[in-house]
């Protein structure tokens, strides 16, 4: 298929210092005056505010002469973009056109209003985007999974309901109209709020068409593309029922789509949105190591600080200069201590208020393991990394809060990682002597939530390619809340992110937790069975099989605990 090129609209045209500007006149007035574009003088006035800002992009609000507008300034462009700019566009005029296009074609999406270039010697060095706010407008993945979860049981369904058909229209109108979004995920699309109280289908919106492309009616192969990735973000938090529901309005809104038959059709969805979440991931995890909208890194003479960003910049200085401070200061609540680290429970302040955290430092303890921590990364910066690639994927960890780590050149360099500290938690070995304790009845029903929250969060690790190195019960932290059971992983220096996970890692990890389980005997066969069922139900239909995966386990887990007995060791 031949790309469709849209064409501007009718504009005004000023040029100010070396920005050449694009203006519908009826907002002309109020964009610019003699200087340019005015978001400064609009920040210090308070009218406008920063809602995302990295290196190469920055999106700002601004409520101003009655009328709200987001203003998106692609900055730091660099020779080699802007020489790619002078041959394919600048990002403003690309979404621009891609926008005014979208819109001719009846795709619903946010007006755009101006559009500047930066120009110097015949280069586009930074550009600008101007569109009018959408009143009242969240992004779809907040407002199903965030404002719909609070709702009552009984609205929740049928709002969700309502949510899904609306997406299935909205995604149906895109593909006739031949609309191909390079990055169509739920943070892309808007939902107008207050569709949440009404009985009439919610509005959704496509926004950021920087990378759109336009075609005829785009055919399955281009279309099962677009829903892959709009899959991969989706299938971990909506139901089976959802998806094919959706699915089934999508394709009766679009008759002439030749599809395969149904399961296979699911399998491609299921299958692909897997891959290229795996792709996702991978590709996103160096944005804990940079400063962008949800992280930030301060390097110091002698140390680099890596945080989140509602962590207050003074905390964060104070720590580069003077990490062992709020050592000292909560030293009268130690967690561990050890030759190698010591581990205190503090308080740190952050942009919400105060929050409890474990805050640990690691000393090297011989000559050889300092110079090997320096060449591969000190343990609290691989807990940093891996921590917020385990939530990345929604994998429950503690979450952590920010890291420091010495760049100065002495022989045995010190590093600092504080993660939030989980309330009223107990690793799985505490929390299941005290369950032992308890009636049979109350022991069994605990045991059983506990073994499918269990079942759920290893599964969701396996099947997201990651493995644990030592999977125990001192490594899980169990908290129980009015009758409710939730696990969490801890001590991820232990994990690795594989390209595949192989069958026999998987079988490993597994084998290691259920030695680890062996120092209960009240864990039941049926109890092992509902782990496995929720572990299982964590991956593609039919790609576990539970009874040779039982078999191979309990084998790898006899030989581990003959060994330990043989040595002479606890089995724990």
């Amino acid at each position: 298929m031949k790309a469709i090129r849209p064409t501007d609209a009718s504009l005004a045209h000023r040029t100010i210092g070396d920005v050449h500007w694009h203006v519908r006149p009826d907002w002309e007035s109020t964009l610019l005056d003699d200087h340019g574009l005015p978001v400064d003088k609009w920040l210090s006035l308070g009218c406008a505010r920063k809602v995302k800002s990295h290196q190469r992009r920055a999106v700002y609000v601004v409520e101003h002469a009655g009328r709200t507008f987001f203003v998106k300034h692609d900055r730091n462009v660099g020779l080699a973009r802007a020489i790619g700019y002078f041959f394919r566009g600048s990002a403003a005029r690309r979404e621009w056109r891609a926008t005014t296009e979208a819109l001719r074609r009846g795709v619903r999406t946010a007006v755009p209003v101006a559009w500047g270039e930066r120009i110097h010697g015949g280069l586009a060095w930074e550009s600008f985007l101007i569109t009018e706010a959408i009143p009242n407008a969240v992004p779809l993945d907040q407002f199903v999974f965030d404002q719909v979860a609070q709702l009552p049981v009984e609205r929740r369904a049928d709002v969700r309901r309502r949510v899904f058909r609306s997406l299935a229209e909205l995604v149906a109108a895109i593909h006739t109209a031949g609309l191909c979004h390079a990055d169509f995920h739920a943070g892309n699309m808007l939902v107008r709020a207050e569709s949440i109280d009404a009985q009439t289908p919610p509005e959704i919106y496509l926004i950021d068409l920087q990378g759109a492309r336009f075609f005829g009616p785009l055919d399955w192969p281009t279309s099962r593309r677009n829903l892959i990735v709009l899959n991969a973000k989706w299938f971990d938090r909506a139901s089976l029922a959802e998806r094919w529901r959706f699915l089934r309005t999508y394709l009766a809104l679009r008759p002439e789509l030749h599809v395969p038959p149904r399961n296979a059709m699911l399998e491609q969805l299921e299958l692909g949105g897997r891959e290229h979440a795996r792709h996702f991931h991978r590709r996103r995890d160096r944005r804990a190591m940079e400063t962008n909208q949800d992280f930030t890194r301060t390097r110091g003479r002698q140390a680099t600080l890596h945080a989140v960003h509602d962590l207050p910049e003074g905390v964060s200085q104070a720590l580069l200069r003077q990490p062992d401070r709020l050592l000292w200061r909560y030293l009268d609540r130690p967690v561990k201590l050890d030759h190698a680290s010591l581990m205190v429970r503090a308080e740190l302040a952050l942009a919400g208020g105060p929050v409890e955290v474990t805050y640990k430092r690691w000393r090297p303890r011989s000559w050889w393991k300092a110079l090997w921590s320096r060449c591969r990364g000190s343990r609290a910066l691989r807990g940093w990394y891996l921590g917020q690639a385990l939530l990345a994927r929604g994998i429950a960890t503690a979450r952590p809060l920010v890291v420091r780590e010495s760049r100065h050149p002495c022989f045995r360099p010190e590093s600092y990682l504080a993660t939030e500290w989980i309330d009223g938690a107990e690793n799985l070995h505490l929390w299941g002597w005290q369950l032992a304790e308890r009636p049979q009845t109350q022991r069994l029903r605990l045991a059983a939530r506990c073994a499918e929250s269990l079942g759920r969060l290893v599964g969701r690790m396996h099947s997201r390619q990651i493995s644990h190195g030592d999977l125990k019960g001192s490594n899980l932290l169990v908290v129980e809340r009015d009758g409710d059971v939730r696990t969490w992983l801890i001590d991820v220096d232990g994990v690795r992110i594989h390209r595949r996970l192989s069958p026999r890692r998987r079988e490993a990890d597994l084998a290691r937790l259920a030695t680890s389980l062996e120092a209960h005997p009240w864990v039941t066969r049926a109890i092992r069975c509902r782990f496995l069922r929720a572990y299982a139900a964590e991956f593609p239909p039919e790609t576990i099989r539970r009874e040779s995966l039982w078999r191979g386990v309990a084998r790898r887990a006899a030989r581990r605990i003959a060994k330990r007995r043989r040595q002479g060791k606890a089995v724990l």
